[in-house]
């Protein structure tokens, strides 16, 4: 499987350089800070230049994709000699294709985040996955502000109704940035969860320390024993992903980690996401809970509901929840084996087969009877990636 740290360089010599495509990505790798790195060069004339952006690691959270559009030039070469421009993503929503068609680009979607999954976690298959919770369930939360504030109003409302003492809760904000986000008149909290957050996170026992004292960017790449067993010491995860507030499908690397327990989640994300997930063969579990918060659009209502959902499983008996888990037992082996097996193939076809359609669609656009040529031998390419 390709490892993410090669994903784009295996992706530009099998895919875009065999048909005169440059790829530009962020750098330093995995960071948003400069959107101007000209890595590998085509000898192509100006006029001709054909331009990939990865744009495929983070949700897209506005119109501002980096430096380099602020400054008109990509690298050494200005936006008007672009002719071809694609924007590689990982993400389905309005703002990204209002983005696609404001500046002429290209939509290529893939599932990035499935493709960093299978090479961090991909040891996992090779550990037992027998149930021996001390918890009823995780809540692991990192960056808390911002966009992903909902973490804080969540910890705030467990803290509220006492269910911590049933969790396992990491919450890595301090004092200072819950009150930084209290006082921002941006902030997308309501009323009554800066109300709970003032009390209870201002005034309470933070930061709350489970896997590591520090936060850095390439937090979820680290994968050992001790992320497992911490992952496995709790039976439900509440997996807390990256896009909440805004109409996204887009699930990162956090949805797989459960799965490569066999564990049960409930899904903390923007409504649709669980059937997202399903599309691509993945089961949830609306036999055990009720999953109706998937289609609950208000943010705050679909916090509540999935609180609601929390409190229902702590309040069950061990015997219940050991029950529960057997039943679901078919449901969990079949999501590890369709990660470690078929999940593979189906994001691979889907890569290859939509950077196939993009050109395709281009070309069809086309007045000036200069066509992009395609890809000689996709069924190749998909071989090669599938390795």
């Amino acid at each position: 499987m390709i490892s993410v740290d090669n994903f784009y360089w295996v992706l530009y010599h099998n895919l875009l350089r065999p048909i005169g495509i440059d790829c530009w990505y962020y750098y330093p790798w995995g960071t948003q800070e400069h959107f101007s790195a000209f890595e590998y060069q085509i000898p192509l004339p100006k006029q001709e230049h054909h331009v990939l952006f990865h744009f495929d690691q983070e949700p897209i959270w506005s119109n501002d994709l980096g430096a380099g559009y602020d400054t008109g030039r990509v690298s050494h070469v200005a936006w008007s000699n672009l002719r071809l421009k694609i924007l590689a993503n990982s993400e389905h929503s309005t703002l990204k294709r209002t983005i696609c068609s404001e500046r002429q680009m290209q939509d290529w979607y893939y599932f990035y985040h499935g493709f960093a999954a299978l090479d961090w976690f991909r040891d996992a298959k090779y550990i037992d996955q027998d149930l021996a919770p001390r918890h009823v369930f995780s809540s692991l939360n990192h960056l808390v502000q911002n966009n992903r504030s909902y973490r804080m109003a969540l910890t705030a409302k467990l803290l509220e109704q006492d269910l911590h003492h049933h969790g396992s809760i990491s919450f890595h904000g301090t004092q200072q940035t819950c009150q930084a986000e209290i006082d921002d008149p941006n902030s997308r909290l309501t009323a009554q969860e800066k109300h709970l957050v003032e009390k209870h996170l201002v005034s309470g026992p933070i930061p709350m320390t489970l896997d590591v004292t520090t936060v850095d960017g390439n937090l979820s790449a680290h994968f050992g024993h001790k992320e497992l067993s911490l992952w496995q010491e709790s039976f439900w995860h509440v997996v807390n992903e990256t896009v909440f507030y805004e109409d996204k499908l887009h699930l990162t690397e956090k949805i797989f980690k459960p799965i490569v327990s066999g564990r049960p989640f409930l899904l903390v994300a923007a409504p649709g996401n669980l059937r997202y997930l399903r599309s691509y063969g993945f089961k949830t579990f609306g036999d055990w809970i009720d999953e109706s918060y998937d289609d609950e659009s208000d943010p705050h209502k679909r916090l509540t509901l999935i609180t609601q959902q929390l409190q229902r499983l702590c309040d069950r008996s061990p015997d219940n929840l050991k029950a529960m888990y057997q039943d679901m037992r078919p449901v969990l082996d079949h999501n590890r084996q369709h990660f470690f097996g078929e999940f593979r193939e189906i994001i691979v076809n889907e890569l290859v087969d939509n950077f196939d359609a993009c050109i395709r669609t281009w070309n069809n656009g086309r007045v000036d009877g200069r066509d992009l040529p395609l890809h000689p031998n996709l069924a190749w390419v998909k071989s090669v990636l599938l390795r």
